[in-house]
Order: C-alpha cells, then sequence, then structure tokens
C-alpha cells in the first residue's frame, strides 16, 4: 500500500471516530482522587482513544519507524514524525 493510502485511511478514521483530537492536544493531567466523576472519564476516554490512534498510527508506519516509537504515546509520536520528515524534507 502507498504512503498516501495508508495517511487518508487513518484520516478517515480519525474523523469518523471523532479521535483526531489526541494527535492535536498534549496527554491531559490525570485528574485527583477528589475530581468530579465527569473530569475522570474524559481523562478515561482521552487515555483510550490515544492507545487506539496509537495503535493505528504503528500500523501504518515502517518497521524501522515502528521500533523508534514504540513506547510513545500517540500526540509525541505524530510530534516525533513530523520532525524526522521534515528534516527529510529539507535535505
Amino acid at each position: 500500500m502507498s504512503p498516501l493510502y495508508n495517511r487518508c485511511h487513518k484520516d478517515i478514521f480519525l474523523v469518523g471516530e471523532r479521535k483526531e483530537y489526541v494527535i492535536i492536544k498534549s496527554v491531559p493531567n490525570e485528574p485527583g482522587t477528589n475530581s468530579p466523576r465527569t473530569s475522570k472519564d474524559k481523562f478515561e476516554k482521552h487515555m483510550d482513544d490515544m492507545l487506539d490512534v496509537g495503535c493505528l498510527v504503528l500500523a501504518t508506519i515502517t518497521l524501522e519507524l515502528q521500533k523508534q516509537q514504540e513506547y510513545v504515546v500517540s500526540y509525541e509520536m505524530i510530534q516525533n514524525l513530523k520532525e524526522i520528515f521534515e528534516g527529510k524534507a529539507r535535505q
């Protein structure tokens, strides 16, 4: 599959599932024990969506890049990949 196909597929999934926010916003601080249930639920949803998106991104990049990004959260993964590809574009 071409990289463009993978990117389009990934973008369609993120928008369709309303999960694109996890690659735009950094990881929120974990709510304290006395925080309202809604704050805890929102944090939990962000973490679950971040895991889904991270798996999707890992599945659509090369094995070499997968190894480099294996233990990185999705927001940081996207930032790292942007830096890698922007650097290559400048060369």
